[in-house]
């Protein structure tokens, strides 16, 4: 096997030295492909050595055509059998040995019944033709003719059947089939009823009463009719004549071209019709099976129903629609949803559905006229631009307009999915709501749904699509405390840079007054020096260690320094109200302090002194020789 290690020594060995059982099973077969019946394995396949690896020279067909090339051409006529088109040629032939006529791997139809459902091949009527192969009618790799049919038309029937004999013309009640086509009547493989025409006769072919619409079998032109065209049908279709003159007729109708449609004799399509019903409309509506070719289809047209809104002989309503606007859709959609609603969208309103929907194709959802906010902008025109501003909803962004609004009808104002006090929280912190009953500082606003107080519903050109800004967008319900900031000596530095957002949170939080962390950790956060002495005093005052610095200072504006609630002389006496007690008077030496400013004497946050005095300290006062300065009560 390995040319290149022959030498001395070394003994050059064929395939079949080794594959013995297999070439055993190949001759078993009975007829061997040329190459391993000359023992020419190496004709398909590279040499291997003593590693042993099965691989073949060229992939596909291409092995195939460096022996059979000169075929290709015969084998390749337009239109090809699949398999040849694909190059697999092993999916028919066994590439070694075979029972079968030409290496195939089934015998007879069996073959082609690996790919081809055999069912419609095998009903209860078979044509003799299938009994003796597929072969006998069809080129298994191609013909130049369409279905690789061995013969054009009739000519491939005639090879069987003689149309002039008088056992085809008594089949044909007397008449001489010659010259006509055998397919229009006839099904070639296996139809579903007693003979093989195919499924749906008209009734006077499948009587054989043919003279009723031809002249008699021995007149001059006995396969012509009289009267013609559809004077001949409405013979016997009496009636349907009046009732095609509609104000809009189908153009057969009109012209009398009842065959353009029908078929006279039979089909395989219900009301004998001469094609599947998609395909006879496209047949003259040429240019609309492209433009329905599109991401999605109206499930009538995806289903071939054309019929299903138009009729397809005449009709009071242009387009020989089956009915007008939307009582058309309603024959199909469920009319609940659209009518009788509380509000009704105005297309809906005005029974016209075609505004939003194209009525066969499109490349949008829903097979709507165009993307969903355009259709909608169409008519909402101001909308567009109220629109287009700098931060937009994200519904509004993505054109997703029904991701909040019904398109047809329903129960709530404007259209909405739901009562706008639960339409945001259908996305929006769904969770976060659930909350709000246990939080003890939810903004009113967020927790009764008011969104829109400060959220715009669409765009805005301010962050969060907000109404406004700042401590803008607070004061429109906080009016008290702009008015009061106004007036006010002494004013919180966040409210009035407007950064009401520096304490709060704009939905809600687990601390009263929606701050955003507890009071003395947010206090510290800005006062940081502040924070930093009280973590280095031992001693801190009241309020301070609870952290409720509100007790003293008032957290937007006053009228006292430090933002104090009121003024140094009268703050303390809220708490420390018994100040002519003894035990005031004795922890101030007997000195009077009424009147006094308190915070003169005391570090109201906290000290290294028990007393919270401050720092430093006049030298009497260190020494407690307060009666040096100061009389006794």
């Amino acid at each position: 096997m390995i040319s290149g290690c022959a030498g001395t020594g070394i003994v050059r060995k064929s395939c079949t030295d080794c594959h013995k059982e297999e070439v055993a099973r190949f001759k078993a077969e009975g007829k061997l492909h040329r190459p391993l019946a000359e023992g020419r394995c190496e004709g398909c396949h590279v040499q291997h050595g003593l590693l042993g690896a099965l691989a073949l020279k060229s992939p596909g067909a291409g092995l195939c055509y460096g022996c059979h090339g000169g075929a290709r051409d015969m084998l390749e006529k337009p239109p090809v059998h699949a398999p040849v088109v694909e190059g697999k040629c092993l999916r028919c032939h066994d590439p070694h040995s075979s029972r079968f006529k030409g290496l195939r791997r089934l015998e007879g139809n069996n073959l082609c019944y690996q790919c081809h459902e055999k069912g419609p091949f095998d009903k209860k009527t078979g044509h003799m033709a299938v009994d003796r192969g597929c072969g006998s009618c069809h080129d298994p790799h191609s013909s130049g003719r369409s279905y690789a049919l061995l013969q054009e038309g009739n000519d491939l029937c005639l090879n069987c059947h003689d149309p002039a004999s008088g056992a085809s013309v008594r089949a044909h009640s007397g008449y001489k089939p010659e010259g006509t086509d055998c397919l229009r009547c006839h099904e070639p493989h296996s139809p579903g009823g007693d003979s093989l025409t195919r499924e749906y006769s008209h009734p006077p072919f499948l009587e054989r009463k043919c003279a009723d619409c031809h002249n008699p079998v021995d007149s001059a032109e006995p396969l012509k009719t009289t009267p013609v065209k559809d004077k001949l049908c409405y013979d016997c279709h009496r009636g349907l004549e009046e009732g095609y003159k509609r104000a809009h007729t189908h153009s057969p109708v009109a012209e009398g071209n009842c065959t353009v449609c029908h078929d006279p004799h039979a089909s395989d399509q219900k009301n004998e019709l001469v094609l599947v019903e998609k395909e006879l409309c496209y047949s003259c509506h040429r240019g609309s099976e492209e433009r329905h070719e599109k991401r999605f289809i109206h499930t009538a047209v995806e289903r071939g129903l054309c019929s299903g809104c138009h009729r397809p002989h005449a009709s009071d309503n242009e387009k020989i629609l089956r009915a007008v606007g939307a009582e058309l859709c309603y024959e199909c959609h469920e009319r609940d949803g659209f009518v009788n609603v509380a509000v009704t969208h105005a297309p809906v309103e005005n029974s016209t559905c075609l505004p939003c929907h194209d009525a066969h194709a499109s490349d949008y959802e829903s097979v709507l006229v165009s993307r969903e906010d355009d259709a909608c902008y169409a008519c909402h025109v101001d909308e567009r631009k109220k629109f287009a501003k700098a931060i937009r909803h994200g519904k509004v962004r993505e054109g997703n307009c029904s991701g909040c609004h019904k398109p047809h009808g329903g129960s709530v104002e404007k259209l909405l999915r739901a009562e706008k006090e639960e339409l945001c929280f259908i996305c929006h912190y769904a969770e976060d709501k659930k909350k709000i009953p246990y939080w003890g500082g939810a903004h009113t606003v967020f927790a009764e749904g008011k969104c829109l107080e400060c959220h715009d519903s669409h765009a805005s050109n301010n962050p969060w699509v907000l109404r406004d800004v700042g401590s803008r967008l607070c004061y429109r319900c906080h009016e008290e405390v702009e008015a009061g900031l106004k007036k006010a000596g002494v004013r919180h530095k966040p409210l009035v840079d407007g950064k009401c957002l520096g304490c709060h949170r704009p939905h809600g939080s687990g601390i009263k007054g929606a701050l955003s962390r507890p009071m003395k950790s947010l206090c510290v956060e800005c006062h940081a020096d502040f924070g930093a002495e009280l973590k280095e005093a031992p001693f801190t005052h009241e309020p301070v260690a609870f952290g409720d610095c509100k007790v003293c200072h008032n957290m937007h504006y006053t009228e006292q320094r430090g933002l104090l609630v009121a003024s140094g002389k009268v703050i303390c006496n809220s708490c420390h109200a018994d100040q002519a007690g003894e035990a005031f008077v004795d922890a101030h030496a007997g000195i009077p302090t009424k009147g006094s400013d308190c915070t003169g004497c005391h570090d109201s946050h906290g000290s290294a002194d028990r007393r919270l005095l401050h720092k430093v300290k006049h030298e009497p006062f260190e020494k407690g020789d307060c009666a040096g300065c100061h009389e006794k009560m």
